[in-house]
């Protein structure tokens, strides 16, 4: 068997075309079409998160011994950066046109206004409520805990959800 005399830049190059990222980033370069298009609006999927750490929330509240479903956390908050990365504000904010960068801009000035009144307003009502009905330790950990999974999940997804609804939809030609 005969050694190969390629150089080694030669097999870094075939390394490289063996992940297929040249494909990929031709791929994003082209104006054709692609038909699985990242970056596509995503309107319904950033609810599921939202409505599973809204929904943990509450119970966190009404139900103190649910510590069982904080093995939930970790899967919920993965989906937002997941999420995030795939909707319409996934690429980078420098290949924006002027729309996609008011876009961009409203969606997390929508959220992070979102999210200061959420918590302004509800961290003073969950110290009262905790203070008035006298909240053990392990309760007041898990709703804060669970607080703290919402105000993550929501600056997660929240954006994304934002500009999917508002991306204008492009005509079919």
């Amino acid at each position: 068997m005969m050694p190969s005399h390629r150089s080694i830049l030669s097999r870094l190059d075939d390394a490289v075309r063996w992940t297929g990222i040249p494909a990929r980033v031709a791929d994003e370069m082209s104006d054709a079409p692609s038909v699985d298009r990242k970056h596509r609006p995503l309107r319904w999927i950033p609810i599921w998160p939202i409505a599973f750490s809204c929904a943990l929330f509450i119970l966190s509240l009404t139900w103190p011994s649910a510590l069982s479903l904080v093995a939930l956390v970790p899967v919920i908050v993965a989906l937002a950066p997941m999420i995030h990365m795939n909707g319409p504000l996934g690429k980078p904010s420098l290949e924006d046109d002027e729309r996609e960068a008011a876009l961009r801009k409203d969606s997390f000035l929508f959220c992070l206004g979102l999210l200061a009144c959420l918590n302004c307003l509800g961290q003073p009502i969950l110290m009262t409520l905790s203070h008035l009905q006298s909240w053990q330790t392990l309760h007041s950990v898990s709703v804060a805990g669970s607080a703290l999974m919402l105000n993550a999940t929501l600056f997660g997804c929240l954006p994304t959800l934002y500009a999917s609804w508002n991306l204008p939809q492009l005509p079919k030609e």
